[in-house]
């Protein structure tokens, strides 16, 4: 049991880190206010991309050639 909130310590502490650098990456460093609007900016990016499913057109390899 603590092998795993120990995994799961490290891993929410990477997506932290993670967030963060790519935060800093993309927009730079002005302000604190303008840091935390950059991560949420991010973080509902990135929900908008984990939220959605996946579309896929429909699979057309098993028809006849015409």
């Amino acid at each position: 049991m603590i092998t795993l909130l120990r995994k799961l310590f490290w891993f929410a502490l990477f997506v932290i880190f993670t967030l963060g650098f790519v935060t800093l990456w993309d927009h730079g460093f002005d302000s604190g206010k303008q840091f935390t609007t950059d991560a949420k900016s991010e973080f509902s990016d990135l929900m908008a991309m984990v939220g959605h499913p996946i579309k896929r057109p429909p699979d057309k390899s098993d028809e006849p050639p015409q």
